[in-house]
């Protein structure tokens, strides 16, 4: 197929941005620290776009979010999920599309991190709709999303999915006091951007729940009721979802596409511990995550609260995700490839397991080495090449 009919749509994962953000010129995401991986791919003749979705939103709320900044319109999160998570129906719009006629197009989906579970859920309501949202919306005699009514996955090609927590990541039970401060501590900060208008720079994207400014209101009275506004609370956020319970029920409701290819990117930066059995960060790991990786590799023979015995082979990490999570969702057929292999839709083509870690991969802020960083996206998006032919 001709390059100019196709397109590449980046997602980003947990607490990232996109190219809408205004942070995205002083610290592309995709690249980071080595430079802005986008332009580079773009001067290889790839038209890349890199979305910008809710940070520490829901996979829900991300996939409404990326669909409406494609078509550019409002987002619509549904009236059933609306009233089930006790926020508005409507967000944050998108006056320009994020790429024209998207739908006439063959588009890659490329997801980072929690950006993997955002574009499966996307694909997934693209293809199958949503028949309770519909219905919702037609009880209260309104018209549902376009993208709850489905029949639209003939526009999706590919999906990648680069150190993502399919099945969930034991970061969030092995450090539940830390991460849940953390969530308060963001959510803070989302509440404080959303107030003083700070959006241009870094949109955590949380108008749904009243986190934003109404025009003339005092800026004391809108700091008071968004930081009564009880986010974390609603359940609707994304450490739900990338916790090892919340991914499974998540995985049920998601299936593989008859004619789309998916590949997956796994990736470690840990080393078995010679004393006792556990898995610790390597010596280049980025120095904010070694605390994480160090108590994944503790974790486990235990029980996640829904239930689900976490055994050794979880013990290997990239720092945030547990290498065995970033492989495939559980449940689905796969198949590790080599490096002559032909692929096949309907299947994950796991590639080989990078000794980088889950910010590296992506560029790094510490460790991340350019020129094989490039060599990687360019070996990635010349696997979505191959199923072209």
């Amino acid at each position: 197929m001709d390059k100019s009919k196709r397109a590449v749509i980046f997602v980003h994962g947990f607490l990232g941005w996109g190219e809408r953000d205004g942070l995205y010129s002083a610290l592309p995401y995709w690249g980071l620290t080595s430079g802005d991986l986008l332009a580079f791919l773009r001067e290889q003749g790839y038209e890349c776009r890199a979305a910008s979705v809710g940070s520490l939103s829901s996979a829900w709320d991300r996939a409404c979010e990326l669909y409406a900044q494609l078509s550019g319109r409002m987002t619509d999160y549904g009236v059933a999920h609306a009233k089930k998570f006790g926020h508005e129906r409507f967000g944050v719009s998108y006056p320009e599309p994020l790429l024209d006629d998207w739908q006439s197009r063959s588009i890659d989906l490329i997801g980072h991190s929690f950006g993997g579970a955002t574009v499966r859920l996307f694909l997934d309501i693209l293809a199958n709709g949503r028949p309770e949202e519909i219905s919702a919306a037609r009880e209260l005699g309104v018209e549902p999303s376009p993208f709850f009514l489905g029949g639209h996955a003939g526009c999706i090609h590919s999906l990648s999915a680069i150190a993502a927590p399919h099945n969930g990541t034991t970061l969030i039970d092995s450090s539940s006091n830390l991460t849940a401060l953390l969530m308060r501590l963001f959510s803070a900060a989302a509440k404080t951007f959303g107030v003083w208008e700070m959006r241009n720079g870094y949109d955590f994207k949380l108008e749904q729940f009243g986190i934003r400014r109404v025009p003339g209101e005092p800026v004391s009275d809108a700091l008071l009721r968004c930081l009564s506004a009880d986010f974390i609370k609603s359940g609707d956020h994304a450490l739900r979802d990338l916790s090892i319970d919340g991914a499974e029920g998540l995985n049920r409701q998601l299936s593989v596409m008859p004619d789309v290819y998916y590949f997956s990117y796994p990736c470690c930066r840990t080393h078995i511990s010679l004393i006792g059995y556990h898995h610790l960060p390597d010596s280049g790991m980025t120095p904010i995550f070694t605390h994480y990786s160090a108590s994944m590799g503790r974790w486990y023979d235990r029980r996640t609260p829904g239930g689900r015995k976490i055994g050794k082979d979880w013990l290997p990490n990239d720092g945030l995700v547990n290498t065995i999570s970033a492989m495939y969702p559980r449940g689905e057929a796969f198949r590790v490839y080599g490096k002559d292999d032909v692929f096949s839709p309907c299947v994950w083509n796991i590639g080989p397991v990078r000794r980088l870690d889950h910010f590296a991969v992506i560029g790094g802020v510490f460790n991340a080495d350019k020129e094989e960083i490039q060599r990687l996206f360019l070996e990635i998006l010349g696997n979505i090449d191959r199923t072209y032919r």
